[in-house]
């Protein structure tokens, strides 16, 4: 009878080192997966706002040149096209940045595939089945 006893208290010992060990990693993949969001995110923030940055600057340059070249009675129309053209170029890629951000895969979407496989592997198991 103590021999039963102690090893139903072994198994439960198995079952909660085998359960921390599973959080544990668990864990680990989602600091990963925080890690990458993280990298992606910085990453096209700083090359987006250079590139902004950059493309505005030389485009006003060329406007400046190109309407100190024309003549006077030019230049309204010269500023309005540009103008135009900006405002197309700004929604598109506004557009752009906006389909971009819904093609990306939601937050922490494999470690909780992973919780939930294990949660059924877990209700398998334990041969009751549950609600998803």
């Amino acid at each position: 009878m103590l021999r039963e006893a102690a090893g139903a208290v072994g198994d439960l010992k198995g079952l909660a080192t085998t359960s921390v060990r599973a959080l544990r990693t668990r864990l680990e993949l989602l600091a990963i997966e925080v890690k990458e969001e993280k990298a992606w995110a910085m990453r096209f923030i700083v090359l987006a706002l250079a590139a902004l940055y950059l493309l505005t600057f030389g485009l006003l340059l060329a406007i400046l040149a190109l309407v100190l070249f024309a003549s006077e009675e030019n230049r309204p129309a010269i500023l309005a096209i540009c103008s135009g053209a900006f405002l197309a170029f700004g929604v598109g890629a506004a557009g752009w940045v906006y389909s971009q951000s819904r093609a990306r895969r939601p937050l922490f979407e494999e470690t909780i595939a992973v919780l939930k496989g294990d949660e059924q592997g877990l209700r398998e198991l334990m041969g009751s089945p549950g609600d998803d």
